[in-house]
């Protein structure tokens, strides 16, 4: 073989630093999309425990509720009931939640909890917003002592760009503590997703918690990818070059 044939298959060394920014970027890319796809492993493993955890809950008979204050951590997904009083007049409702494609509100109403002052704050479910927001639905709502069954949801992390979170009785975000702050009620520390057809025409098709876990594996998949592909791409330029410096 002619030393010339000969360097057609050797691929000479690189001229220092001709290779550093394009290594540093794939390595940059690689780790980021790796970390994220990890991360939606996880997620998706979460909401599987969740599922798992709901499962096991809904076989055990529901919980009744009174003027003691729960644990909130022990009672998480637990089927409830309880009984007392509505408190129309403290009603909210929870703006940007989207039902089969339709605007609407979750309407949030504390029970005044029978034979206390102890305020559990209840999820009556979905309702769809009419073309004035000036203007809110009528909610059908029983007048006495009524007996509530539901599902123990924690307070939900959220972002909030600014500090004004609710328009009279329209709010963006709800929590327990910012409601007991607004309406000086005293409040178990958890509210209830209300299950059941009282004829108050609300809708409670409420998702499980292990509602995104193929989605979050799709992601992963995609953060996978980006990250295989950043590795190709590097490999192609590193013998493109290399073939470059050789013509």
């Amino acid at each position: 073989m002619t030393n010339k044939q000969f360097n057609a298959f050797h691929v000479p060394p690189m001229r220092p630093g001709s290779l550093f920014w394009p290594t540093l970027a794939a390595i940059v890319v690689i780790v980021v999309t790796v970390s994220l796809g990890r991360w939606q492993l996880d997620r998706a493993q979460f909401r599987e425990q969740l599922a798992a955890h709901y499962n096991e809950m809904a076989k055990l008979p529901p919980t009744a509720i009174g003027s003691k204050l729960i644990d909130a951590s022990q009672l998480a997904y637990h089927r409830v009931s309880a009984s007392g009083r509505w408190l129309t007049e403290y009603g909210i409702f929870l703006d940007n939640q989207v039902y089969q494609g339709q605007a609407g509100f979750d309407v949030y109403m504390p029970l005044r909890l029978e034979g206390s002052d102890t305020c559990l704050l209840v999820n009556r479910g979905w309702v769809v917003a009419g073309r004035d927001r000036a203007h809110l639905p009528e909610i059908r709502t029983p007048w006495g002592n009524v007996e509530v069954y539901g599902t123990v949801q924690l307070p939900a992390r959220f972002k909030e760009l600014g500090s004004a979170y609710r328009q009279g009785r329209i709010w963006e975000n709800i929590t327990p503590e910012r409601f007991r702050k607004w309406s000086g009620l005293t409040l178990q520390p958890v509210f209830i997703q209300q299950t059941g057809d009282p004829g108050d025409g609300l809708i409670r098709d409420w998702p499980r918690p292990d509602n995104g876990a193929d989605r979050n594996r799709g992601y992963a998949f995609q953060w996978f990818a980006m990250a295989v592909l950043a590795f190709v791409l590097w490999v192609y330029h590193f013998f493109r070059r290399g073939t470059a410096d050789v013509e």
